[in-house]
């Protein structure tokens, strides 16, 4: 949310309060700019994580694990899930416990604040297929990662883990 100057309640030229706030000396309402929360999802198959390519800015063209912004109340993990469906036409299994980042950061021009949550999640249907705000995808190993132009570094280390996760599986089964 960006910041604003009056009250949305009582249209009053808001103050500055504590901690970034906002309050209005009218009504007596606090008003935040909290962080927008985000969902992405870290998956693995056949020893490669699936990355997208952003298809709008911010950061357009660079790389970044599907997933997207929650809509207000949507639970994490039906977003991610609604996410996954959205731009790639992927199903998912993920739970709460999969979560393996939570990371606070900018976004965009204007510096909105962002609540990422990264989780490993396992693709149990669908073929991937670029839609919505993805230009396209691939699949990547652990010896390119780090040569890869991503938008935000926590993407990076969410696959990361997926990765490794996916390696100590399979060395634990073989």
């Amino acid at each position: 949310m960006k910041p604003f100057n009056f009250c949305p309640a009582c249209a009053a030229r808001l103050e500055d309060g504590e901690q970034g706030s906002k309050s209005c000396p009218s009504c007596g309402r606090s008003w935040y700019r909290n962080s927008a929360p985000a969902v992405g999802a870290g998956i693995v198959n056949d020893g490669k994580a699936l990355i997208t390519r952003r298809g709008v800015e911010p950061e357009k063209g660079r790389f970044d694990i599907p997933g997207g912004f929650l809509s207000g109340g949507e639970d994490p993990i039906e977003g991610l899930k609604r996410e996954l469906r959205e731009e790639l036409g992927l199903e998912i299994e993920v739970a709460v416990d999969d979560c393996v980042s939570i990371v606070a950061h900018t976004y965009g021009p204007e510096g909105e604040f962002v609540l990422a949550l990264g989780f490993l999640a396992s693709w149990v249907g669908g073929e991937p297929r670029a839609a919505d705000d993805v230009a396209g995808f691939t699949w990547v190993d652990l010896d390119e990662l780090d040569r890869l132009d991503f938008a935000w570094e926590h993407d990076r280390q969410v696959v990361r883990k997926a990765l490794m996760r996916a390696k100590e599986e399979r060395d634990a089964g073989s």
